[in-house]
């Protein structure tokens, strides 16, 4: 893990008081919406599996048939099944969070910096099941943040998704300095 304080200073603004910082932990992988999207997954790449020796064995099939049910095997397996999860916990290790006396700030790898005013957006706070990692979501609400941190962002793009801190391991003293700001 890297040091949070480091990352977010460059992107403090003059006289800003960084009250704290942290990063997502990475060990953490399933969330609510994987009781759904799990199963969903694993019927996903049953049925395309099913459709692709469907075609392949059909008297006459066209050539592409089996091609195109591959695509859709591939992407069950390689992404919604196993992929996301990697490129969740990627994610997870190059990003940063850090909230001042006036903003809560998200740093991801080197170039998405996304930030928001705390006093002026509503805050979903959520604990995790094992009541150790906690979830913050500023001014997102309900289906729109239902995706939010699974792996599935990527297909989403060009949605701005609101600015929210995950799996936040230390996160009695992160709602303390939010309850302070507010």
């Amino acid at each position: 893990m890297e040091n949070p304080q480091q990352r977010l200073q460059p992107h403090l603004r003059p006289g800003e008081k960084l009250l704290w910082s942290g990063q997502p932990d990475p060990r953490v992988h399933f969330m609510p919406f994987d009781a759904f999207f799990v199963p969903f997954s694993i019927l996903w790449c049953a049925f395309a599996v099913w459709w692709t020796w469907r075609v392949s064995t059909d008297a006459g099939p066209r050539w592409w048939s089996p091609l195109f049910g591959l695509l859709f095997v591939a992407m069950g397996l390689l992404y919604l099944v196993f992929g996301r999860f990697i490129v969740k916990a990627r994610r997870k290790r190059r990003t940063v969070y850090g909230l001042t006396d006036t903003r809560a700030i998200v740093v991801e790898g080197d170039r998405r910096v996304s930030d928001v005013r705390v006093k002026d957006e509503s805050a979903q706070v959520r604990k995790n099941r094992d009541g150790v990692h906690v979830e913050v979501v500023f001014g997102g609400a309900g289906l729109q943040t239902a995706q939010l941190n699974s792996g599935m962002e990527i297909f989403s793009p060009g949605r701005p998704s609101p600015v929210a801190f995950f799996d936040v391991a230390d996160g009695e003293a992160l709602l303390r300095e939010l309850n302070r700001v507010r």
